[in-house]
């Protein structure tokens, strides 16, 4: 009887959250508009203490708002250090502990870097760069900020007014319209204000997103303070940052002398905390369409080793060295979620037990403490700490406390093979309130990258909300990790490579095919969305087989040609890597008509709706006109939707609402059993059986 007595409150303790689950309210697309992101944690000197950035919407003045917090690590709540400054980011300790730098706008002035106290007060402005500040780092002894900004334009006030501003155009995306600047590095001495150019010449430090993986990010210096590393770009084309290569500038002399012998993608240098190692992330190969792994090589130059080969998982800009100097944390996507792995120097690397949680940004302590943002498909994004690398993560907020009173659907990962053999896994979300036995429609959504992953994040990737969403209005819902997914190791990222179409495709045909088979299909209604490369897969998939209800498009990929011709942002390097050559290089020349869905949009029968951003250079707005024009031209029921200013995604509280709204209800408006009746039904029965899958 003591026994079962003793049980009773743990059975209760199990029992009371499934009659709060089963009461709560589902989530709706109105409730992320009071979710807060953080960003950019960073460690005091002597890790007491947590800095961040908390992004809140803010409807009204449609903006995003944020604000510099701090939180102590034994516990408490945090308190907001620095808020109403337009772009803030990057916060940094100086190396005294003393004060918080960051980057900040002011009125119309470019974005400066700005100090506070570390105990609050009146905020001073630290750099004066006419063009702006674009990353920057302290050097060890405190003295001095390297900041990154741009040369002045080569055509001056006088030849604009003149209209004698013509410029020479090189490997720019299609919307250029000025001369393009390189970037460099200045320092800045913090005790009188005096700055002088490090850096000069025709190279530039890397100042816009690469084709694959790595990111921008700002110079590191040496612990020694003599040298700052940094990723330099031969030029300053933005469709050039595949030809990057990790530098060495002597900070005495201004001497820059290039550290490997690779002459393309390598990025996110980090100096090793004492000695003189230098981590630098570059592709395990085979080329760049890979899993990018983390290198370690010397000052002193070499190509150095690759320390993460083992790992088999493209690792995140997101690492960090550990204080020993002996390892690394790096983040990582790993099947239907992300982990934290540590990688020694020597040996097999391991992931951190972090319970269901999904990270997505580390920072390492002097005293080896970690301090992450997570969050899953359930829960929201809130800071954590490891004291340890032993230790089980410790919540450090509860910014978004209010996200655990709705319910949330149930999301499991499911895995199987392609007919060729490949394996496959993604994320199936069941509709709420779901009843085993029946049939449901199916939403289809694929993301983009492709070397990316459908995770179990919350409001997180392009599918945002939708997941939530969709499920409240009864569907099911599908993720396929296609090949060329980069959480499933090399060789299913490396699997896309001149293979941009077809392999996916039987990658998420057969997915579909294996829940058929558990009998939860409603085969009369499915879906398909995605976003970028997910825009391409869907196009794709509504070109090749015939059974879909309806389709959303947005900022998708649709023609190879014009991506290598027009867009920006590395793509013209990853569709030549990607294809194996230009258009014009004969060997790879017919992949770009016959990897192109636009080659088959006069196939197309699914009512589509296309959406894309006006600003967008990743993926070119013409190509969703030319998708537009393809089906409107033959009646294909089509909606096409610009977003005002919008580059690759809305930047903006209120158009990411609209757009995650119009999808919604484009979706929700066609799965309707009342809009499949009479041929229509019968072309679906059709589709069905021309279907080969296995």
């Amino acid at each position: 009887m003591k026994r079962l007595l003793a049980c009773l409150p743990s059975v209760l303790l199990a029992l009371a959250p499934l009659g709060a689950h089963a009461a709560a309210a589902p989530i709706h697309l109105k409730a992320y508009r009071s979710l807060v992101n953080l960003a950019s944690p960073q460690f005091s000197p002597d890790g007491a203490r947590v800095a961040f950035v908390a992004i809140r919407p803010d409807f009204v003045h449609d903006r995003y708002d944020r604000t510099l917090m701090v939180v102590d690590t034994a516990g408490g709540a945090p308190t907001a250090l620095m808020r109403g400054m337009r772009d803030l980011a990057m916060p940094r300790w100086s190396p005294d502990g003393r004060t918080l730098s960051f980057i900040a706008r002011v009125g119309k002035r470019k974005s400066q870097v700005w100090a506070v106290a570390a105990a609050g007060g009146t905020p001073r402005e630290l750099t004066d760069a006419p063009r702006g500040v674009e990353q920057y780092a302290w050097s060890p002894d405190g003295r001095t900020l390297a900041y990154v900004t741009p040369d002045p334009s080569p055509i001056d006030a006088r030849d604009r007014r003149d209209h004698h501003d013509l410029f020479t155009i090189h490997d720019d995306d299609y919307q250029i319209s000025q001369a393009p600047v390189p970037s460099h590095i200045w320092l800045l001495s913090v005790a009188d204000g005096k700055a002088r150019q490090l850096t000069f010449g025709p190279t530039s430090v890397l100042e816009n997103p690469p084709p694959f993986a790595g990111s921008i990010t700002a110079p590191v210096w040496s612990a020694d303070g003599k040298w700052l590393v940094f990723t330099r770009q031969i030029d300053a084309d933005d469709s050039d940052t595949d030809k990057t290569t990790i530098a060495a500038v002597n900070v005495a002399t201004g001497a820059v002398r290039t550290i490997t012998a690779h002459p393309t993608y390598e990025y996110t240098p980090a100096f090793a905390p004492k000695g003189d190692a230098i981590a630098y992330l570059y592709p395990h190969g085979p080329g760049p369409v890979s899993d990018m792994d983390v290198f370690v090589t010397a000052l002193a130059g070499g190509d150095g080793r690759d320390v993460s080969a083992d790992l088999d998982r493209d690792v995140y800009s997101e690492y960090a060295w550990l204080p020993d100097a002996r390892g690394l944390v790096a983040v990582a996507d790993d099947r239907v979620g992300s982990k934290i792995y540590v990688q020694p120097l020597h040996g097999a690397g391991h992931a951190l037990a972090l319970g269901d949680l999904n990270p997505t940004l580390v920072a390492v302590s002097a005293q080896g403490a970690l301090a992450f943002v997570a969050d899953s498909a359930t829960r929201a994004p809130e800071l954590y700490l490891l004291r340890s690398l032993k230790d089980r993560p410790v919540a450090l907020t509860s910014l978004n406390r209010t996200f655990a009173a709705y319910d949330y659907p149930r999301s499991i990962e499911v895995t199987w093979h392609a007919p060729d053999g490949q394996p496959d896994d993604g994320i199936l979300t069941y509709p709420d309130h779901y009843q085993p036995g029946r049939r449901y429609p199916l939403v289809v959504y694929s993301h983009g990258g492709p070397e990316a992953a459908s995770t179990e994040h919350f409001d997180a990737g392009e599918i945002g909300p939708l997941r939530d969403v969709f499920a409240a209005h009864g569907f099911l819902v599908f993720e396929p990790n296609y090949r060329g997914s980069d959480n499933l190791g090399d060789a299913h990222e490396h699997a896309i490579y001149r293979d941009p179409g077809v392999g996916p495709d039987s990658d998420v045909i057969s997915g579909i095919a294996m829940l058929e088979k558990q009998g939860i299909v409603d085969r009369a209604r499915i879906a398909a969305v995605g976003h970028s490369y997910g825009g391409y897969m869907t196009t794709w998939l509504i070109a090749h087989q015939h059974f879909w209800r309806c389709a959303v498009v947005a900022d998708g990929a649709v023609d190879w040609t014009q991506e290598y011709e027009l867009a920006g942002d590395g793509n013209m390097a990853w569709v030549r890597d990607s294809l194996g050559g230009s258009p014009w290089n004969p060997r790879s020349a017919a992949l770009y008509r016959s990897g192109s869905p636009i080659t088959y949009a006069g196939q197309i029968t699914t009512p589509t709706l296309i959406l894309s951003g006006t600003a967008d250079i990743t993926v070119p707005i013409t190509e969703s006109f030319a998708l537009y024009h393809a089906l409107a031209s033959r009646h294909v029921p089509v909606r096409f939707i610009g977003i005002p200013g919008a580059h690759h995604m809305p930047q903006d509280p209120v158009h990411r609402e609209l757009y995650y709204r119009a999808i919604e209800d484009w979706v929700v408006a066609h799965m309707q059993p009342s809009n499949l009746t009479g041929s229509a039904a019968g072309a679906v029965a059709r589709a069905d059986t021309r279907r080969s899958v296995h």
